[in-house]
């Protein structure tokens, strides 16, 4: 067994051995020729990741930093937040924090975010920017982008879009013109692979436009600092070189795999743990027809004791979620995204099943 469990957490989540090597690549200066190679390579292949031409900002933050950053640059009048999980209900908190006018329209925990809803809130006027969790990682739900963006194309067209992608970027398809998403943001830690630390944010010219109109920004969090470096593909701070070095690494191997596949292995890895889960007689936490391709959260209706489970996991060399938050031992999560790949997943399950039908 290797000296540290191998991560079956829906993040940070497993980092190879070919990615911690990359990030041990000798230091370049950040305000050097290589540096402005490596940016732009990475940003050219991001944007192909993303279906997107709109500009891609790397950042030395956790996601949550860009949640903050995509409000800075956005709420003139309010900000509506769809909140059906932790960490939706932490962006809604946030515009609090900053002081804006905002509204949350709560769903159930496990409920995907509809369009009626949203309709009826921003058919008021009073808001500008609409934003929400894609994949909320505490309930594994996955919400539809398409027929939020409908909606906001044939009647809103003037919101700001607002997406966190923390746990479906890199992992889904997410084609981000196609959609008019605004500001979509994620950390590296869950479907890119990559450790803790570091964050991406794809950024249209129609949030770019408002924020020049916005004041009071602050420095750190302002579009335009960072627009004016990127032109030069400079970051505005010194940034986390090793975690340009692994990320340059995994667009290596996503391109190896190809897009079409790398989308397919994860439909894939899901539907294998969701017939699992069925099989041994549990229920998903989730809505049905809205199960996440990157993490799944079973509802432990056979009370099995999850505590035990995951110390026997842990003597054995694997690290398991025990459900988030509330839902502590009354769900649990098993993750199926980045580096994740079926003969991991089958060889988790296994060792998981042996533990259960002992």
């Amino acid at each position: 067994m290797d000296s540290y469990p191998k991560l079956f957490i829906p993040g940070p989540t497993h980092v190879p051995k070919s990615i911690m090597k990359a990030l041990s690549t000798p230091q370049i200066g950040h305000r050097t020729d290589e540096i402005s190679v490596l940016l732009e390579s990475i940003s050219s292949r991001v944007k192909k990741v993303l279906y997107t031409d709109n500009d891609i900002y790397l950042t030395s933050n956790p996601a949550t930093a860009l949640w903050e950053m995509g409000l800075r640059n956005s709420v003139q009048k309010g900000a509506l937040h769809a909140v059906n999980g932790a960490f939706s209900s932490k962006w809604a908190k946030v515009s609090e924090a900053c002081g804006y006018r905002y509204k949350s329209i709560d769903y159930n925990w496990g409920e995907s975010v509809k369009i009626e809803e949203i309709d009826k809130a921003l058919s008021s006027g009073a808001y500008d920017v609409f934003a929400m969790v894609h994949n909320e990682t505490s309930t594994g739900v996955m919400s539809d982008l398409n027929e939020i963006s409908d909606l906001l194309k044939n009647k809103y067209p003037d919101i700001l879009w607002l997406v966190d992608a923390v746990s479906s970027m890199a992992g889904v398809k997410i084609e981000t013109d196609k959609l008019g998403i605004d500001f979509m943001l994620a950390s590296t830690q869950k479907a890119w692979g990559l450790p803790a630390g570091f964050s991406m944010c794809s950024v249209s010219k129609k949030i770019l436009d408002r924020s020049i109109k916005i004041m009071n920004k602050g420095y750190f969090f302002d579009l335009s600092v960072y627009e004016k470096y990127y032109k030069k593909m400079q970051t505005p701070y010194t940034p986390s070189i090793p975690h340009l070095f692994g990320l340059n690494e995994v667009l290596n191997i996503i391109e190896l795999e190809g897009l079409e596949n790398r989308w397919d292995r994860h439909k894939e890895m899901r539907d294998y743990v969701i017939d699992w889960a069925k099989g041994n007689g549990q229920n998903l936490f989730s809505e049905d027809g809205f199960h996440s391709c990157t993490v799944t959260c079973i509802k432990n209706s056979k009370k099995w004791d999850i505590n035990k489970i995951y110390h026997e996991l842990l003597n054995l060399g694997y690290r398991m979620d025990r459900g988030y938050g509330d839902l502590r031992c009354k769900a649990f999560r098993i993750p199926h995204m980045g580096n994740i790949q079926m003969q991991d997943l089958k060889e988790y399950i296994n060792i998981l099943d042996g533990i259960i039908h002992v």
